[in-house]
């Protein structure tokens, strides 16, 4: 199996497995899960959710390593990371489709594994570019 492949595939298993556990805790008890964050992330695009955007930003990434793209691949996945750490500013989060928000309190597994995410795509991508020869070297023999 290619090297991309299973950068690819680390990546999204990462990615799927944060939907799956809470990521943000709002209060004693309450807690959102990734996949609640991701499908109500983009409605709160105005306000504190822009870190949302780390999600169509790590979708091309991926996009990029499957075309054979390291260098663009790379570069996305960097911004996801920053994109996605920009979510530590936030203080509150919606909670609901009526708009509600309550005060994140702590970040739980999920939030941590979509940053993994996030961070898989950028230093794979990074240690592709590394091991890939340089095509002008062959040529100066």
């Amino acid at each position: 199996m290619k090297k991309s492949h299973i950068i690819l595939i680390v990546s999204i298993l990462v990615f799927v497995i944060s939907l799956a556990l809470p990521a943000v805790f709002t209060g004693k008890d309450n807690e959102m899960y990734g996949l609640a964050l991701f499908l109500l992330g983009w409605a709160d695009l105005s306000g504190d959710g822009t870190s949302w955007l780390a999600n169509p930003i790590l979708l091309f990434s991926w996009i990029f390593l499957l075309v054979k793209q390291p260098k663009i691949a790379a570069f996305l996945g960097l911004f996801s990371v920053g994109v996605a750490l920009y979510y530590f500013t936030e203080t509150e989060i919606t909670v609901n489709e009526a708009g509600h928000k309550s005060p994140i309190t702590s970040y739980g597994p999920g939030y941590y594994l979509w940053l993994a995410s996030c961070v898989t795509m950028f230093v794979g991508s990074l240690l592709l570019l590394r091991s890939k020869p340089d095509p002008q070297i062959g040529l100066k023999n």
